[in-house]
């Protein structure tokens, strides 16, 4: 007997700086989805959080004409109550209306998306979902939490310190004492990012006292929390992708190339052959790279992979996720940098490289089939049974 096939919501775009590549992430997976079993349905969430679905999402020329594209879609939005069974439609004429989903595919990077928000809705609404749940997702998102928890566990992280906007606004002089004497920091350059962002977006080094007030004033641009961390001067960055099953599996270990001694926005998405247009970026699969690098270190490698799949299992991780890492090169020291618990292109490009190989679109099904075993033990599990005997 042929398996039904189930509707699947691909969710993207949302209140991000990251918003672009979510919708390249989306376009690109749906584009390779396992037509036989799955039934796309497109769902994209504008900046001003509006959520709408329709075929004309599935064309890149949409987005090249928002806002006006949006009168060619229709408006919908996931209510937070069991049972539902999918999208309630706000179109005047079809208000209420529900459009049938079976499992919603989050293809969110970045804060309202990747970072908890989303995942504490689709608990709310009691559906299956893809990837991290909500503790992890939060987790992975905070970089200086993330490293804490991770440490606490044998993890090598660089000392760090955080720096909260407001602690800023009041003094800068203070800030700049606090940094300073904090253990591991005590001398220039020092790195300077966001805690809660990705995709190396507002990210600074610091060679003096006006550089570092500069960068610190530039990443508070982008989030509330800056994190600040020794800059490693002789930097190699390794990467390692980690897939959900009874036991997680790591993929190949790739190595970024960077024009500039650390990875910019710029590198990760607008560097690779025809990709020189605006709009044209194939995400992270378009980084330049070498994976599987043959003159590194086979020890760095295997710690590398030892590493990412423990913190995968430390943080509670679901779905695929990628861990970076970066070797001080003088010491030969490793150390986690941070984990994208929803990583741009999904890390396809580590799967197809990896031994043996794993083609985009059973990624995908291996990331669905996990999602639904996941809500079926949640379903199965007797959380109102307290409630039913206090009432009896």
């Amino acid at each position: 007997m042929k398996e039904q096939i189930k509707n699947l919501a691909v969710l993207f775009g949302g209140r991000s700086v990251e918003h672009e590549i979510s919708v390249i992430t989306a376009l690109q997976l749906i584009n390779v989805l396992d037509v036989e079993r799955y039934r796309p349905i497109p769902v994209y969430i504008a900046q001003s959080g509006r959520w709408y679905t329709g075929d004309a999402l599935l064309n890149k020329e949409f987005y090249k004409k928002l806002p006006a594209s949006l009168s060619q879609v229709q408006e919908v939005t996931l209510l937070p109550v069991p049972r539902i069974g999918g999208l309630t439609v706000l179109q005047p004429k079809k208000h209420g209306e529900v459009i049938p989903v079976d499992i919603y595919f989050l293809a969110f990077h970045g804060t309202y998306g990747e970072d908890g928000c989303i995942q504490g809705l689709m608990e709310m609404a009691d559906v299956a979902y893809t990837g991290c749940g909500v503790l992890s997702a939060a987790l992975g998102m905070n970089k200086y939490q993330c490293k804490k928890h991770l440490a606490a566990h044998g993890i090598p992280v660089l000392p760090a310190t955080v720096v909260h906007r407001d602690e800023g606004r009041k003094s800068l002089t203070a800030v700049r004492d606090r940094i300073l004497s904090t253990p591991g920091l005590e001398q220039f350059p020092l790195f300077i990012k966001p805690c809660n962002l990705g995709s190396s977006i507002g990210i600074s080094v610091a060679s003096d006292i006006a550089g570092l007030n500069a960068a610190l004033v530039n990443t508070f641009r982008y989030d509330a929390q800056a994190i600040v961390e020794p800059c490693v001067k002789d930097i190699l960055e390794i990467n390692v992708a980690v897939l959900e099953d009874e036991e997680p599996v790591a993929s190949v270990v790739e190595m970024p190339v960077s024009t500039s001694g650390v990875l910019t926005y710029e590198d990760k998405y607008l560097r690779g052959e025809g990709n020189k247009q605006a709009g044209e970026s194939q995400g992270m699969a378009s980084l330049t790279r070498v994976i599987d690098p043959k003159d590194l270190n086979v020890e760095l490698k295997q710690a590398a992979i030892e590493y990412a799949l423990k913190a995968f299992k430390v943080l509670g991780c679901s779905g695929v996720a990628r861990i970076d890492f970066i070797i001080d090169s003088t010491t030969a020291q490793i150390y986690f940098n941070e984990i994208n618990t929803l990583p741009g292109s999904l890390s396809f490009y580590l799967w197809v490289k990896s031994e043996p190989p794993l083609l985009y679109t059973e990624l995908l099904n291996r990331i669905i089939e996990r999602a639904e075993m996941r809500q079926r033990t949640k379903v199965a599990l007797r959380r109102n049974e307290g409630l039913r005997a206090l009432f009896k």
